[in-house]
């Protein structure tokens, strides 16, 4: 077959994150398919790109030469609580130099016609990127999460607010800029103070306002957010990794919403693996211990009895551990066993050796204390639940597998994906409460419970939760999340594979 010459180039800047990086990539294998004269350079920081390289290995090898990735930055850095940060400035110094080479084009690489920056720290970049490739270049915002919580990109221009109360000497009251910025993305409200006010969300329930930002990772993290309005604005276009049949009243909401403004929005669908698509288990867990827990639970106690829990690469309820040994306490005691695997392969998690002992002991969990494959986990037979923070890599690996899901938020847009997946009339997911902290304890708009976040409250949500898991509950949300994974398969030959094509012709 004749190799057509690169007519398109679009090149893309990802959060060294690893829930920001790993939709793209395969959103990037889709364009490459859908266009044979394509090709994709990815920028991105030297610590995430061994797992870009991994995550590609032996998937569409025939399209190897079009899709270029390059790594910047110090690969050595240790982990730490500024790591983000700083891996970002490494990222944007690195992209800059990139960009400069980039534009100069030659016959394998054409000069780039399009930008693809992340919403977390594109606007960094965007204006001097302008500049050097020109007006006729396309720049988009790559938002990696539902379009649902894409309005906190446009209901209220918070860094503004926070200028005006720093503006004011008496309502800035010995703040720094930094801290009222903090504060406002903390309200979401257009306010700097929490009132109860309801915000809403288009195809999601309505919440107060101290429930929109979990706080069991830390704080908000204000920066991105103030990042993603800021390029929201500059950009011609969005692209989501969501459908239709996912959202179907977000999706119209948002494109009738930035088309008002000018800007185009893409939904591309939500975006896994290849071998998330398949219909049978093509990938079995290679850590011998994983597979032969997995194995015997199936032996002992049948198809899809099998909790996984994880929150993530980056995430970790670290604010409430008292909450997380409550619920391997409870998951130890309950009269009947529900066989769990909890994945701590985030940077920020851990537990102590003496409770990872006693589940070891107990023969009815396993803890992985290294990086879990959670595509074979998930493809696993005897996997029937995920409890997840609710990051939407996990919500999509799930999802494509019809594997329903308890949420247990700890940051980001996470409080909003565990309200929008939980709700009626469809849900696929049951929302912890009681394991809320800090603002968001007190009344919730979309529950009867008094939330009080205390380790009782939460052992006995846990108890319910796992019963109802078990139950007719449960299975209403397994034959809903069984029926969303043949919607996306659909949406993802159908209308995200017209998107793609809108999106590349863009």
């Amino acid at each position: 077959m004749a190799t057509v010459p690169p007519t398109h180039h679009i090149a893309a800047m990802l959060l060294p994150a690893w829930g920001h990086t790993i939709s793209y990539i395969h959103a990037a294998t889709q364009m490459l398919i859908t266009e044979p004269g394509l090709v994709i350079t990815i920028v991105q920081h030297d610590l995430v790109v061994p797992k870009m390289e991994a995550e590609l290995k032996g998937q569409h090898d025939n399209l190897k030469a079009r899709l270029r990735i390059i790594g910047v930055g110090d690969s050595g850095m240790d982990f730490g609580a500024s790591t983000i940060k700083v891996a970002t400035e490494q990222l944007v110094r690195g992209w800059m130099d990139t960009i400069v080479q980039l534009a100069k084009g030659n016959d394998g690489w054409p000069k780039p016609r399009a930008i693809h920056l992340d919403f977390a720290c594109g606007d960094m970049v965007i204006e001097r990127t302008k500049q050097i490739l020109g007006p006729a270049c396309k720049t988009l915002l790559w938002f990696s999460c539902p379009v649902s919580s894409m309005t906190d990109l446009s209901n209220y221009d918070y860094l503004k607010i926070a200028e005006g109360i720093y503006a004011d000497p008496l309502r800035r009251d010995g703040r720094s800029l930094e801290a009222i910025v903090q504060q406002v993305v903390a309200a979401s409200n257009g306010t700097d103070q929490l009132s109860g006010r309801i915000i809403k969300f288009p195809g999601a329930p309505d919440m107060y306002d101290h429930e929109r930002h979990a706080y069991a990772a830390g704080p908000p993290l204000a920066g991105f957010i103030i990042q993603g309005q800021n390029l929201a604005g500059a950009v011609d276009g969005l692209i989501v990794t969501t459908s239709r049949c996912l959202e179907p009243v977000g999706v119209p909401y948002c494109r009738e919403l930035y088309a008002k403004r000018g800007q185009e929005l893409f939904a591309v669908g939500m975006q896994a693996h290849e071998l998330c698509w398949t219909d049978s288990a093509a990938v079995v867990p290679s850590n011998e211990r994983v597979r032969s827990f997995l194995d015997r639970a199936v032996r002992e106690y049948g198809p899809k009895s099998v909790l996984y829990i994880s929150f993530g690469s980056f995430f970790f309820p670290v604010a409430t551990p008292q909450l997380v040994e409550a619920l391997l306490d409870t998951l130890l005691t309950l009269e009947s066993p529900f066989p769990f695997i909890f994945s701590l392969g985030g940077q920020m998690a851990s537990l102590p050796a003496d409770l990872i002992q006693r589940v070891s002991d107990s023969g009815k969990g396993l803890i992985c204390d290294f990086w879990v494959e959670q595509r074979a986990l998930l493809q696993h037979g005897a996997v029937g639940w995920f409890l997840t923070h609710g990051g939407f890599n996990s919500v999509s690996e799930s999802l494509t597998q019809g594997i329903p899901l308890i949420i247990w938020p700890v940051g980001a847009e996470q409080p909003i994906n565990a309200a929008f997946l939980s709700a009626e009339p469809s849900p696929v997911a049951i929302e912890l409460f009681q394991v809320r902290t800090s603002t968001q304890l007190g009344p919730s708009l979309h529950s009867n419970a008094e939330i009080t976040g205390t380790v009782q409250a939460a052992s006995e949500e846990f108890k319910a939760t796992f019963a109802a898991a078990r139950e007719m509950q449960g299975a209403i949300l397994r034959a809903n999340a069984e029926k969303m994974a043949l919607a996306l398969r659909e949406a993802r030959v159908g209308e995200a594979s017209e998107e793609f094509r809108r999106l590349i012709n863009f």
